[in-house]
């Protein structure tokens, strides 16, 4: 009797110590969402985004090649930027809406991460939890309420992928393909489910069903291509800025960052997860885990890169960590190796994670809009980094992002030529760059987003107007601040 009781005390406390520091974490990242939301500015790379939703909401073909007239990147998925455009005012854009829905959907993969555990577990204290570990991770809650594509296309997927789960040996796992292509279209990221549905229906040697799901993929892939590039963006370069223009741009320095960042944050849990697969052998899982790690580890070599590649290893972790508590519990057997593991995890899962938006930040940020709307006129033309300050201040932003432009001028993907004629043109009323030309030195930033011809463009036919200050979420450095460049 003794022996049972200190048993269920213990099982207890794991559970409350697993609660307490997946809650700490998870309900001290969320209470930063209020601010983070209602900022005014831009966080994590939002900017250039909302100037090509803007444009698009306003009649302006995104997709359209390089011409003295502007271009746009866009290389998020169409879907991104057809939702984005119908729930942004172009008069008025501002991030709030495509925040709202980026939370409402990493909401919804925390509740699926608790599906998932209960049904590995059949507990529902692991359901419970479950949510909360995956939350707790600092980069879930800050990118998870970003104005971009990420958080969409991850709830596409995976709900696409639990699909397949449930009803991986039936007939009905063919729903589940749908759903994955509208994630693809939103972001072509989270690739790892229908990889892992294919090579689990391959090993079972179930090759009938696998063709049946891969043909269903090109199918609406195919479909969906060919209706957004000659119905959806007709006469346009559709196709080139999804599939070409972020599938080239590899950094081996953005490789070994990502590969540390991995390391550091991932690697232990992930030995956690694995860990379960192995005691509870679960052939999709483990191939769903596996195409995760390998893809996460491949794409964050990309250029403009960030830790939310690693999102499908994070959610598996999220679902997998909770079950394992569950069966070593059930076996009696001490998991003080998982609670201390889970402790780390969580803990360096904390890496990288900006502080949320101070009033002072939203004061810095009024001001600077309402610098640039007295002193420019509305709809003038400007080019800069942080596309979505300038454009929330009425301004114009026909070539929607410098950074892109001059990243895919530097792999010969797309000519800046038109852009450094408008500049020698005097053609843009305001350019805002974050250094002086003149005095700056470091190559670093110098080359962060300007190529030289574009550099000794604006440094012989524009001049400083003034400089602002940089509001603390959108700072590149630390003593970053704006300078407003005007024609000579």
């Amino acid at each position: 009797m003794t022996i049972k009781l200190d048993q269920y005390r213990f099982s207890v406390a794991c559970w409350l110590i697993a609660f307490f520091l997946a809650g700490f974490f998870a309900f001290r990242n969320i209470a930063t969402w209020p601010a983070r939301i209602f900022y005014p500015g831009e966080e994590s790379y939002e900017g250039s985004a909302l100037v090509e939703i803007t444009r698009l909401a306003r009649g302006v073909p995104i997709y359209a090649p390089a011409s003295d007239d502007g271009f746009a990147g866009a290389t998020y998925g169409p879907l991104y930027y057809l939702v984005g455009s119908r729930i942004t005012d172009p008069k008025r854009p501002s991030y709030l809406h495509l925040r709202l829905l980026s939370a409402f959907a990493i909401l919804g993969c925390a509740l699926l991460c608790g599906l998932l555990a209960f049904w590995l577990s059949q507990s529902y204290f692991a359901a419970c939890l479950s949510p909360l570990i995956f939350l707790a991770y600092g980069i879930v809650t800050y990118h998870g309420v970003s104005a971009l594509s990420d958080n969409v296309a991850l709830f596409l997927f995976f709900s696409g992928f639990l699909i397949a789960y449930r009803y991986r040996n039936s007939v009905a796992v063919l729903i589940a393909a749908p759903l994955m292509v509208l994630g693809f279209y939103y972001k072509p990221q989270y690739i790892a489910g229908p990889l892992a549905v294919l090579l689990y229906l391959l090993l079972g040697k179930n090759y009938r069903r696998a063709i049946q799901f891969a043909a269903l993929l090109v199918l609406c892939g195919f479909g969906l291509l060919g209706l957004f590039q000659w119905v959806i963006f007709a006469h346009q370069e559709f196709w080139r800025h999804f599939l070409l223009y972020q599938a080239t741009l590899w950094s081996w320095h953005q490789f070994k960052i990502g590969l540390l960042v991995f390391v550091l944050m991932l690697l232990a849990p992930l030995l956690l997860a694995f860990e379960f697969l192995r005691a509870h052998p679960n052939r999709l899982l483990f191939c769903y885990l596996a195409c995760a790690v390998v893809l996460g580890m491949l794409t964050i070599g990309k250029e403009s890169a960030f830790i939310q590649y690693f999102y499908e290893s994070i959610l598996l972790i999220s679902a997998l960590l909770p079950a394992l508590l569950v069966a070593r519990i059930a076996q009696r057997v001490l998991p003080i190796g998982v609670i201390v593991l889970l402790a780390f995890a969580l803990v360096a899962g904390q890496w990288y994670t900006p502080p949320a938006p101070s009033s002072k930040a939203f004061a810095e940020n009024v001001a600077l809009h309402s610098f640039l709307r007295r002193n420019f006129s509305s709809n003038a033309r400007a080019l800069g980094f942080r596309g979505g300050d300038l454009i929330q201040s009425g301004l114009d932003m026909p070539f929607a992002d410098l950074f892109q432009i001059e990243l895919l001028a530097r792999h010969d993907l797309v000519s800046d030529a038109h852009l450094i004629s408008r500049i020698q043109s005097h053609w843009f009323d305001v350019i805002v760059l974050d250094f002086d030309l003149n005095s700056e030195r470091d190559p670093t930033w110098l080359n962060y987003y300007l190529t030289e011809p574009a550099r000794k463009a604006i440094e012989q036919n524009y001049t400083i107007l003034g400089t602002l200050p940089v509001p603390a979420p959108e700072k590149l450095w630390g003593e970053d601040k704006f300078y407003l460049y005007v024609p000579r």
